[in-house]
C-alpha cells in the first residue's frame, strides 16, 4: 500500500509566483487537494497533504515530514514563471543520484504524457546542481538527505499566453490539474479503482537505470544543429528554410529565427 505525500509549494509569507489574478501560494494547494481527493478514489493507497492551511512551512520540514509518514513518494507541485515572460511548457525536476533519481524520471515520463496529452509543451525531465554539487532545489536536496523519493512538479508558465488554456477556467482547470497528476501517480503504482472502473495493474513504467555518477545536466553542443535554404524567390525576396536539431542526451526546447541579421528575432518556438 503504497504512501503519497502531496505538498503545495509556498505558503505563509511566501507567496511563489505571482501573475495577473494567479498566487502560488494560493492555487498550489488547490491543486494538491484535487489531486489528493482523485487518489483516494483509489484502492490501496493513504494520501497526505503536508499542510492544509495557509502557513508558513520550511521546506526541510515538507520533506521531514514526509520522512515521518513513511512515504512512498513525495510530490511538490508549483507553477512557473520567467524573468522575460518568453518561456512555456511544464517540465518536472528529479533528484540527481541514485534509486532517486532513477524513481523520480520514471514517475516524471508518466507525469509529462499526462501534461502533455492536454496539449502542454514538454521542457524536460531535468536535474539541476547548485555551484556545491548537489540538488539545487531544496525540497530535492532534503529528500536526498533523508532518502525519500520525490518530484517537483512545474506545471505549466502562468505568464505565457500558449499555457494560458492550462488555468483558463480558474478553480475548474487547477482542479483538472490535480486529477491529471493524481492519475500519473496511480499508473506509476499500478493502482486500481471500483468507484472510477480504472485498473492500472501492471501499468507500463520505465526502468531506469541507478546513474553510475551524478545525473549532470548536459551542457554539451546538439549533435545535429543545421539550417537549409530550400527555396528563393529575388522578386518577393521569400525564402524557405529548413531547420533540424537533435541531442541524445538533452532536451532542444526552442527555436527562434531573424530575418534582418540578428536584429530581432521571433517568438520562441517549439
Amino acid at each position: 500500500m503504497p504512501i503519497i505525500v502531496i505538498d503545495p509549494g509556498h505558503g505563509g509569507e511566501n507567496r511563489g509566483g505571482e501573475y495577473g489574478e494567479f498566487v502560488e501560494k494560493e492555487i498550489n494547494p488547490i491543486v494538491a487537494q484535487a489531486m489528493k481527493e482523485h487518489l483516494e478514489k483509489f484502492e490501496d493507497v493513504t494520501v497526505f497533504l503536508t499542510h492544509e492551511v495557509d502557513m508558513d512551512m520550511t521546506i526541510k520540514d515538507r520533506v521531514a515530514y514526509a520522512k515521518e509518514k513513511n512515504a512512498d513518494f513525495l510530490y511538490c507541485l508549483h507553477f512557473n514563471l520567467s524573468v522575460n515572460h518568453n518561456l512555456y511548457g511544464a517540465e518536472v525536476w528529479v533528484p540527481s543520484r541514485g534509486e532517486l533519481y532513477s524513481k523520480g524520471f520514471a514517475f516524471a515520463e508518466i507525469e509529462m504524457q499526462e501534461l502533455t496529452d492536454m496539449g502542454l509543451f514538454s521542457r524536460g525531465i531535468k536535474t539541476r546542481l547548485n555551484d556545491r554539487g548537489t540538488d539545487y532545489y531544496g525540497i530535492l536536496r532534503y529528500a536526498a538527505e533523508m532518502d525519500v523519493p520525490c518530484a517537483l512538479i512545474e506545471h505549466c508558465h502562468l505568464d505565457h499566453a500558449k499555457d494560458a488554456f492550462a488555468v483558463a477556467d480558474g478553480e475548474e482547470s487547477l482542479k483538472a490539474l490535480g486529477i491529471r497528476d493524481a492519475e500519473a501517480v496511480a499508473k506509476y503504482f499500478g493502482l486500481k479503482s471500483e468507484e472510477l472502473g480504472i485498473d492500472y495493474s501492471g501499468y507500463p513504467v520505465s526502468q531506469i537505470p541507478v546513474p553510475a555518477d551524478i545525473a549532470r545536466p548536459d551542457e554539451t553542443e546538439p549533435e545535429v544543429n543545421e539550417i537549409e535554404l530550400t527555396s528563393m524567390d529575388q522578386e518577393t525576396g521569400m525564402a524557405t528554410i529548413h531547420m533540424t536539431a537533435s541531442d541524445s542526451d538533452s532536451y532542444i526546447q526552442y527555436y527562434a529565427v531573424s530575418g534582418d541579421g540578428g536584429n530581432t528575432y521571433s517568438e520562441l518556438l517549439e
